[in-house]
């Protein structure tokens, strides 16, 4: 199969059609977001920039069933090169996301699950499985599990193409509770587990929720990296934008937006390979759950519109 078609008709779907939260039944969104990437590290320039476009759709098809798409398009690289022969994969169009999912409650045991298969970030493609279980309102338990191998789908404007779903598969594990102290808009998450690079670790996230944002530092414990600048501590903070328009689209059957939330991150000591983990949504982030209970920042006064 040529690859590049597959791609256009891709990108024209998500373009004539229309994503993290649960939306109506049979509603169609269209958004779209960006990313960037910068480091100084050339003294050439003062930073090395890599600009895409993320747009994506998502479908919600009814009795919890969502399929959603993305693709990652090329603006402005300056700096960013992988010394590929001929080519390099940063003025690619991508595929970064391509998945179907479907969510399951059992609220009478406060249990709630979501099952995802497909092409997720990270470049990681297979099942996921994720388990939340409010206690009450202030702790839940949560887990995540994957079984994942490599993939990439790309194209430029050169005739080049990449298609690879190759490598070993890796299992995947992620424990974690969470504590959240609604007086105050704060909440502790403890997480640990084996990541997709088959090392392990143990975090400590701590979020102050505001109005449509949430400042979170993170502390990490893992095992020591690869490279000779390998660390076995890490940290740093984030900071998760929610981006309007903040209203439900209730009676919409197609909702045109921009993405959800815009985030800043930024990492001490980190080795581009310890305690990484794939996203299974486009539009996944750390102030809302990838599963719809009610708890947490869901149901905090004056804190989501959605």
């Amino acid at each position: 199969m040529h690859y590049r078609k597959l791609l256009s008709t891709v990108l024209l779907f998500f373009t004539l059609t229309a994503s993290a939260q649960p939306k109506p039944a049979r509603q169609v969104e269209v958004f779209c977001g960006a990313e960037l990437y910068y480091a100084d590290v050339n003294f050439l320039r003062l930073y090395d920039l890599l600009i895409y476009l993320t747009p994506g759709a998502k479908w919600h098809m009814g009795n919890d069933w969502q399929l959603a798409v993305q693709a990652k398009l090329p603006v402005i690289n300056n700096g960013y090169m992988n010394h590929l022969p001929g080519y390099s994969r940063y003025e690619m169009v991508r595929l970064g996301n391509l998945t179907l999912s479907k969510e399951l409650h059992f609220n009478a045991g406060r249990q709630h699950f979501k099952l995802t298969a497909g092409l997720f970030g990270r470049e990681r493609w297979g099942g996921d499985l994720r388990w939340y279980m409010p206690l009450n309102s202030w702790l839940m338990l949560r887990a995540q599990g994957g079984l994942t191998r490599h993939w990439g789908l790309g194209f430029d404007l050169h005739s080049h193409t990449e298609s690879d779903f190759d490598g070993p598969w890796t299992a995947s594990a992620i424990l974690g509770a969470d504590i959240y102290l609604k007086p105050w808009n704060t909440e502790f998450r403890l997480s640990g587990g084996r990541y997709i690079n088959e090392d392990y670790g143990l975090q400590l996230d701590v979020m102050r929720h505001f109005r449509h944002c949430t400042v979170l530092a993170f502390a990490q414990l893992h095992e020591r990296g690869t490279g000779y600048a390998s660390h076995n501590t890490g940290g740093g903070f984030k900071v998760i934008m929610m981006l309007p328009p903040y209203k439900k689209y209730d009676k919409e059957k197609v909702a045109l937006r921009p993405a959800t939330n815009f985030r800043l991150t930024y990492n001490a000591q980190s080795d581009g390979y310890s305690m990484k983990m794939y996203t299974t949504d486009p539009e996944e982030n750390e102030r809302e759950l990838p599963v719809n209970v009610e708890w947490g920042t869901a149901v905090a006064d004056g804190l989501n519109e959605r």
